[in-house]
């Protein structure tokens, strides 16, 4: 690439055998995998492959993964799937969600705030979720319908406290959803040994093609309803698989198999050492949940006295790519929900870039930043 990218978060070049073997696989499965002639079938053959090699990735039974868009569909399936059994009794649902959530769990839940009953649990401090007002929104309803949390924040890099929150969720028959998206591939975990019912995960990611993302479901009973309906999947999410989409899923994930690790845990070396230097080369230097376990790859940093989009632009003159959080909330002018979720000064959260990295991300790439950074952030000033 001719630009140093540090927004692996936002999405993730592609990997480069994936690339150089696109052309071929589109070649191959172009037909529909619904069909039943032979092109038809080597659409369908992918499609299981894929979903074959993923189960074995994540460990989850393959009829238990379900082929979305995206993490942000698969997101709002989850949700819509947990509030119908209520409904239909025609009692209330009850959603506890985290108040630091991406961006398409929170608009799922300001839209169902008109049938549901929407309970925010609050954040500490340091990122992580309060469990103790997690406890007493439990205590405080005689049933919950669904609890929802992030593995890993996409902003700031935070990893939750899954298994307490799942083992407290427990307490109270209370099922849970977590957003996998910046998880899968940089913290080994386990679907089954996760324990939720509801697990969500994007492709693009991890270095496979947009487009594609899938939902996983774990328990008893009827634990989806369609949100588009046909008769593909079980007639539980209609519409043509994205085959080719699917199928980089397959290669992507087949080619770490015996790892199960995509991204290099060295990188949290890189990071630490770049934070470092940050904090001696630019006063005014906030690192976000600096003392909170966080993903190998992600570095949230506020710069007091400037903002964020403008240090982004200034950034992007000198072929350098980082975001101000989530790609999904971009074009806003409010300061960062995860941030302020935090108790973060808005005017801080309104300063802050993220520099996110992936495996080709090297020294020399962050010693660019810190070259040209504190110029940029003299002249804001």
């Amino acid at each position: 690439m001719d630009v140093i990218y540090l927004d692996h978060n936002a999405s993730s070049p592609n990997f480069d055998e994936l690339t150089e073997a696109l052309p071929q696989l589109a070649r191959l499965i172009f037909g529909s995998p619904s069909s039943l002639h032979s092109a038809g079938r080597k659409g369908r053959r992918s499609i299981n492959e894929a979903t074959e090699i993923l189960g074995k990735f994540i460990d989850c039974e393959p009829e238990f993964i379900f082929w979305t868009s995206g993490a942000s569909e698969a997101n709002s399936w989850a949700i819509h799937s947990a509030i119908q059994a209520p409904l239909l009794l025609n009692q209330k649902p009850v959603l506890l969600i985290s108040n630091q959530e991406h961006d398409s769990v929170l608009q799922a839940a300001k839209f169902y705030s008109k049938t549901c009953e929407i309970k925010f649990i609050k954040t500490l401090p340091n990122g992580l979720i309060d469990l103790n007002h997690l406890e007493e929104l439990l205590k405080s309803t005689d049933r919950v319908d669904l609890v929802s949390t992030l593995f890993a924040n996409n902003e700031t890099g935070i990893i939750q406290p899954i298994s307490e929150i799942i083992t407290l969720c427990n307490q109270f028959n209370a099922p849970v959803h977590i957003d996998c998206v910046q998880a899968l591939g940089k913290i080994p975990f386990s679907v089954k040994n996760l324990g939720a019912r509801y697990t969500t995960f994007s492709a693009h990611k991890i270095g496979a093609l947009k487009g594609v993302g899938w939902l996983c479901i774990q328990g008893e009973g009827k634990l989806l309803t369609p949100l588009i309906h046909g008769k593909q999947q079980k007639t539980l999410r209609g519409g043509t698989e994205n085959t080719l989409a699917v199928a980089s899923v397959g290669f992507v994930l087949g080619k770490h198999l015996s790892t199960k690790l995509i991204y290099n845990p060295e990188l949290r070396e890189l990071h630490d050492r770049f934070e470092s230097e940050l904090k001696v080369r630019v006063s005014g230097t906030i690192i976000h949940g600096e003392y909170s376990p966080r993903l190998c790859n992600t570095t949230f940093v506020g710069f007091e006295g400037i903002e964020g989009d403008g240090l982004l632009m200034n950034l992007d003159l000198e072929k350098i790519c980082a975001s101000s959080g989530s790609a999904c909330t971009s074009g806003s002018l409010d300061p960062s929900h995860v941030l302020l979720a935090m108790g973060c000064d808005k005017e801080v959260a309104r300063s802050s870039v993220r520099f996110s990295s992936g495996n080709k991300t090297t020294w020399n790439d962050f010693e660019k930043v810190l070259t040209v950074l504190p110029g940029i952030i003299e002249r804001m000033r």
